[in-house]
């Protein structure tokens, strides 16, 4: 922080008297002594909670007096210790409460149990502060965008607290966030820590474009000590854990020279924009290329952001199988770029019986991120016979997001062959810069010939390759119990030890496809929907609705829900439909259906949370809550279900807040094609 940059320790360093230069303290390439500071022996093994991640169950079950759900130090400490981390990364985002919390309760007890703390602030990006309580979402409470006050105050907590060693600001240059951070700012920000304790670290978040520019550098080294770099491969992904040397070591040629640290960020949990979430063998070969970087030196560590700590299972939608738990699924990150002729495959050689007459494969595929909006042209399914293509099609066909059955006839492919080989492929044909996908192929069958492991159970049988960092090819099986093999994956290989990974027990098979059930979890949720090909007129919604009693003692009242949608790569269809949430007629909620990652669970997109509705339930016994969707204006086809799933709240009873049953909640529709139901698939 506010130092000048240098190869080496100079005692004759002195402070500029130049007032666009920074007031000098030397930074020793290269390590300054602020980074050594703040790294404990054998490294940063850390975790991070909350945020846009799902399993952030680090709060007390039950709201205070002041009617929210506080942090749960015991618990979290004892959960910290129990992994062996040394470090937490402690968010100030998901609630008012966190920066006292912290204060008063979380910095005492971890540092009596030996656990360094980061503090974590968002930037204007993620502060969606509004004086109406109930449009007020997530932000960093009580000095929100004030910097120059954070680093006031987290330098006094420090002081008090010197297990408190760093913080960092998230997401710094996303957006224009950068039109905040001027270099006279930025100035004001250090002056302000430094004035209270100048060995604090100050740190800001780096994706992998700025952690290796040489500009990011010339802005804003002077003032850092460092960079929390999020790992995401080559291509914006949380699946391939083979670009962490090379990544950190094109990263370390410009923080060593300028003495500046590097916090690794490994997802343990989602990121938004990759198509799948990470597994426990990802996390622990990540971890496994990251762990000789800790031990020499060249990085402070490890922070296993989203790390899940609670007891909840995987999300039941994360199962993409037909049936089963497995599938071959082809992935393509948001904002990943590829060329044309870049393909995934899986493939495998079969043995053919000349004596059938006719041959055939069968299988099933689905698509997800497909363009049913336009787009085609761009990725296509195929099978291939030793290397020719016998069928394909265009991920913007009619299945959509439902498996269909295919059928090929193989027999010419396969005329007087014993054996084949035989491969699934997604290929683009035209390179694209941001056109996101997951298709999915289950249950390959031969007739005439054999097919083995076609329904992709296990991570046998077939060989899996991509000629390409862009397009990622993986056998994906769902494990229910996937948050607690990532948990054991973190704590044996942050502790130098090789995890291997239990077998993922099966599933029993039922009628229907996997698919068909996208709850959050458990077997309901809520869905609202118009059929594909059906012009929607404007006007009218379904409805989900629900008399809930309200508690008098309260001290505040709050309802909060997750939901999700396809849509939000396609802004042609905003302002057509929007969902709402309705507290006794009164909206509380409008989003269009075009915010938000595609296929994702979230609680409120752009940080809403829950929802404080103290002004629209103080004072009654029972208030009326509506979910709905709406059709705000007309149009010819749209294709649309609207989940909704775990509902809670405080100073009311939700009954059925998991859609579990049928019900609790009367379903109606003012509108002939928006759908209400209660799907539950098991």
């Amino acid at each position: 922080m506010v130092t000048a940059l240098a190869t080496a320790p100079s005692a004759a360093a002195q402070p500029s008297t130049d007032p666009a230069v920074p007031t000098a303290r030397v930074k020793d390439a290269p390590l300054s002594d602020i980074n050594r500071n703040v790294v404990p022996p054998g490294g940063i093994k850390a975790a991070m909670t909350g945020g846009n991640t799902v399993f952030a169950d680090v709060r007390e079950a039950k709201p205070r007096a002041d009617g929210y759900r506080h942090i749960d130090t015991p618990s979290l400490i004892s959960k910290l210790k129990r992994e062996g981390l040394n470090t937490y990364v402690y968010g100030i985002w998901d609630s008012p409460t966190d920066w006292d919390d912290l204060r008063t309760e979380f910095a005492p007890a971890a540092g009596r149990a030996g656990i360094r703390i980061w503090v974590y602030v968002v930037p204007p990006s993620e502060c969606m502060d509004n004086p109406v309580p109930s449009r007020s979402g997530r932000c960093s409470r009580p000095y929100k965008l004030d910097f120059v006050s954070w680093a006031r105050e987290i330098a006094k907590l420090s002081v008090a607290n010197p297990n408190v060693v760093a913080w960092a600001i998230d997401d710094f240059l996303v957006g224009a966030n950068s039109e905040l951070f001027t270099p006279d700012y930025m100035q004001k920000i250090v002056d302000s820590q430094d004035s209270v304790n100048p060995k604090l670290g100050f740190y800001t978040t780096a994706y992998y474009g700025e952690a290796v520019s040489d500009s990011f550098y010339a802005r804003f080294g002077p003032y850092i000590d460092g960079i929390v770099y999020p790992y995401l491969g080559y291509s914006n992904n949380t699946q391939d854990p083979s670009a962490v040397g090379p990544n950190l070591d094109t990263i370390l040629k410009q923080t060593q020279p300028r003495g500046l640290g590097v916090l690794f960020l490994l997802y343990t949990n989602r990121f938004l924009d990759a198509a799948n979430p990470p597994t426990e063998t990802y996390v622990a070969k990540s971890i496994e290329n990251a762990m000789p970087y800790v031990r020499d030196g060249r990085i402070l560590g490890i922070n296993n952001y989203g790390l899940p700590l609670g007891d909840k299972p995987a999300l039941a939608g994360d199962n993409r199988a037909a049936h089963g738990i497995g599938r071959f699924s082809v992935a393509l990150a948001s904002y990943a770029g590829t060329r044309a002729g870049e393909y995934g495959q899986a493939e495998q050689t079969v043995l053919v019986n000349p004596f059938a007459r006719r041959k055939t494969i069968s299988f099933a595929d689905f698509d997800w991120y497909y363009g049913n909006l336009g787009g085609s042209g761009y990725h296509y399914k195929q099978l291939l016979v030793d290397g020719k293509v016998v069928w394909e099609s265009d991920v913007t066909d009619a299945g959509g997001d439902t498996y269909q059955q295919r059928t090929v006839d193989v027999t010419d492919a396969l005329r007087d062959k014993v054996s084949a080989t035989i491969a699934l492929r997604v290929i683009d044909k035209y390179g694209v810069g941001d056109y996101p996908l997951d298709i999915g192929f289950d249950d390959v069958r031969g007739d005439g010939l054999l097919v083995l492991n076609g329904g992709f159970e296990g991570d046998w049988g077939w060989k899996i390759s991509a000629n390409g960092h862009s397009i990622l090819p993986s056998i994906d099986l769902y494990a229910t119990d996937r948050p607690a093999r990532i948990r054991d994956a973190v704590a044996l290989s942050m502790r130098g030890l090789p995890y291997f990974a239990p077998p993922v027990p099966p599933e029993r098979q039922g009628p229907g496809y996997r698919t068909d059930n996208f709850a959050m979890f458990g077997h309901g949720r809520l869905s609202l929907s118009a059929p594909p090909k059906t012009p929607i007129p404007a006007g009218g919604c379904a409805s989900a609705t629900q008399v809930m009693r309200v508690d008098p003692s309260s001290a505040r009242y709050e309802i909060s829900f997750w939901d999700y949608d396809q849509y939000a790569k396609t802004q042609a269809i905003r302002d057509f439909l929007s969902k709402r949430l309705l507290i006794d007629g009164n909206e509380v909620y409008h989003h269009d259906i075009s915010d938000g990652p595609e296929y994702t669970w979230m609680n409120g997109d752009g940080g809403q949370g829950p929802i404080d509705i103290s002004a629209f339930v103080r004072g009654k016994d029972k208030v009326t809550v509506s979910y709905q969707l709406c059709a705000d204006r007309s149009i010819p086809d749209l294709a649309i279900d609207v989940g909704v799933d775990t509902m809670t709240a405080v100073g009311l009873d939700v009954r059925n807040p998991g859609f579990e049953s049928t019900g609790d909640w009367a379903l109606t529709t003012t509108n002939p094609v928006l759908k209400p139901a209660i799907k539950i698939v098991r």
